[in-house]
């Protein structure tokens, strides 16, 4: 059986016969499906997740508009592009509904997920769009969010660069390792990719180059092994360097900024879609809190446009107005792949909000919410905004 007919069936037999949407005849692959499909490895990864659909279907069984939606992403599961995305919706939408019960003072309504906002309501207007569409909405809380799968991109930059040298020398036989900073940009790596490959073309004498040091990036080198045999390569990495270099893309998503009503960005770290953040000497911890601080705090005395991130952008906005729209950010950590008790959702959550929101969490209904959600970590920089 394929890993693609094996998920088909998963999915079908916990929310009923024709729920797959996808081609089962698809030769497709993906770390999460392939996992599923493991005869003798990954058991506890494959009872955590489809013990998170069984606890999906059960929170929606009783909206069939919701659960729709939320359908959509179970299939994405099997997508071979799309899948990082929807195993971090499915993450946030079973953490954050499991919460949600867990709240005395109110009457449970699960999330209602794949919202639409008219253009006016939030940056969409502004930024050229049409409409905004966000992940989720707590209809007693009036807290939006939207879910955003945190990848390391600059491994999938690089993985593509080497597909394609492979293509270029004919020969599959031989591995190649980069060594750099894993706190760089990645816009350093989608910028210079094309010139990266170049590079590596005419640099490279197959069977003898094993070490080349890059001229269009010099903190860049790549080791290359040919045929057989046991590599390592050298990294480093700065949690701090990571937050300055990392914290622009947050503002990549400012159309899902809602004007008038508390926004979450909510940020899921997986380790088969990113090994770079681990908690080795709380580098976690240090990464998620510097990161938010910058968004929030570090353009406050800054008069730059917001423009000057984005030219698209119309507004006459300065960045940290526009950041201020933004009341705060979750980052949950997916544990599934090792975690031995399957009865739990498997995800920590380290939450921060902003001491500058317009709309801040602190003084909605969504408060009790936050507080609720067994942080690891938690900051408002109440007596750190500066």
């Amino acid at each position: 059986m394929t890993a693609t007919e094996n998920y088909s069936n998963i999915i079908d037999n916990i929310f009923g016969s024709g729920t797959t949407t996808f081609n089962t005849k698809n030769d497709v692959y993906n770390h999460v499906i392939g996992a599923l499909n493991n005869p003798s490895d990954y058991y506890d990864f494959k009872t955590n997740f489809i013990e998170r659909l069984q606890r999906i279907k059960n929170i929606y069984a009783s909206n069939p508009l919701f659960l729709k939606d939320i359908i959509v992403q179970v299939n994405e599961i099997e997508s071979e592009k799309n899948w990082e995305g929807a195993f971090a919706e499915l993450a946030a939408y079973d953490y954050l509904n499991q919460r949600l019960m867990n709240l005395e003072t109110s009457i449970y309504k699960p999330i209602k997920p794949n919202v639409t906002l008219g253009k006016t309501k939030t940056f969409a207007l502004e930024l050229g769009g049409s409409a905004a569409n966000l992940d989720g909405f707590i209809k007693d809380l009036s807290l939006y969010f939207d879910v955003k799968c945190f990848k390391d991109n600059v491994t999938d930059i690089l993985e593509g660069i080497y597909k394609e040298l492979k293509l270029h020398f004919g020969r599959t036989d031989f591995h190649i390792s980069a060594e750099y900073a894993l706190d760089i940009s990645y816009e350093d790596f989608q910028e210079k990719r094309n010139k990266l490959l170049q590079e590596l073309k005419s640099s490279i004498t197959p069977s003898k180059t094993t070490f080349f040091n890059s001229l269009i990036m010099p903190n860049l080198s790549y080791r290359i092994l040919w045929i057989a045999g046991i590599q390592t390569a050298e990294r480093t990495y700065n949690a701090f360097s990571h937050a300055e270099n990392f914290h622009r893309l947050l503002f990549k998503y400012a159309n899902k900024f809602v004007k008038k009503k508390p926004t979450i960005i909510v940020l899921v770290v997986f380790p088969w879609y990113n090994s770079v953040v681990t908690n080795f000497t709380n580098d976690n911890c240090k990464f998620y809190r510097a990161l938010s601080r910058r968004v929030f705090c570090q353009y406050k005395h800054d008069k730059a446009k917001f423009k000057t991130f984005n030219s698209k952008f119309t507004g006459r906005h300065t960045i940290h107005k526009v950041s201020n729209y933004l009341s705060g950010i979750i980052f949950l950590e997916d544990n599934t792949i090792c975690s031995k008790v399957h009865d739990d959702t498997n995800v920590k959550s380290y939450i921060y909000l902003n001491p500058n929101a317009v709309n801040p969490v602190a003084k909605s209904l969504s408060i009790e919410f936050i507080l609720g959600l067994n942080y690891t970590d938690f900051d408002d920089f109440d007596y750190d905004n500066y």
